[in-house]
């Protein structure tokens, strides 16, 4: 019967060879090289499990080197354990994709709609953010904060004239037209909470990410997705 340093030590190995395989090298490659170069290539999924893969090289390295009399294993890994490295195997062998996750129908706007449209569809819809086109061309998002900044402006107009606003019009008093990113739907689940993280930090928080059905938006047709700050936790929980 299989005893746990032998299970271990097929865990291990199968571990190498994903990640050899992961950042495109011999399997026969060194593993603390294999590291080295995930981490020159700053591969995120291996980067969020680096400490414990580290454990496992040092425990391997352990295992392999020091036996106790009569050549037995100085020690035999749990079930846990073992059960751990094959889970965080599979998660870099088949990390979740953006397309895994946030692929659906995206609500636009053409820079020629009216304020009266634009306010049916938010009245209707849970949306914040509305990718805004110029004929096949993404010109920007207009958000329900920008049209709320809109309408205080506006106050002093008539209703009649505030309602026929065009969607162009809006865009100029957004504060910030730099707030969204285009990501293709095959990019990993796990560089998009670095993203995220990132503009937070640069003070970005509406921050909005459009997928691509491969790797720009060149139409209406091209936007496959979005993604937004408020599905970080599902971001985080499918990693």
């Amino acid at each position: 019967m299989e005893n746990n340093y032998q299970r271990f030590m097929h865990a291990f190995n199968e571990l190498h060879n994903v990640i050899a395989h992961k950042i495109n090298k011999d399997p026969d490659t060194n593993f603390g090289e294999l590291l080295g170069l995930a981490a020159k290539q700053k591969d995120k999924v291996i980067e969020t499990y680096i400490s414990r893969i580290n454990f496992y090289r040092e425990l391997r390295n352990i295992l392999t080197h020091k036996t106790l009399d009569g050549g037995e294993a100085v020690a035999q890994p749990s079930e846990a354990l073992i059960h751990e490295i094959e889970l965080i195997t599979e998660k870099i062998q088949y990390n979740k994709k953006v397309k895994d996750l946030f692929l659906k129908r995206v609500r636009t706007f053409d820079v020629t709609d009216r304020l009266d449209q634009v306010l049916d569809i938010i009245n209707r819809v849970r949306y914040t953010q509305f990718p805004v086109f110029d004929g096949t061309e993404l010109v920007g998002i207009v958000t329900s904060i920008g049209v709320t900044k809109f309408l205080a402006k506006s106050k002093n107009q008539e209703m009649k004239t505030i309602m026929s606003t065009t969607i162009e019009d809006i865009l100029g008093v957004e504060d910030d037209q730099d707030f969204y990113a285009v990501i293709p739907s095959d990019k990993s689940i796990f560089d998009i909470e670095e993203i995220f993280l990132r503009q937070m930090k640069d003070g970005h928080f509406a921050f909005t990410l459009l997928i691509a059905r491969e790797n720009e938006i060149k139409s209406k047709k091209d936007l496959a997705g979005i993604i937004t700050p408020w599905d970080i936790p599902r971001v985080v929980a499918n990693k």
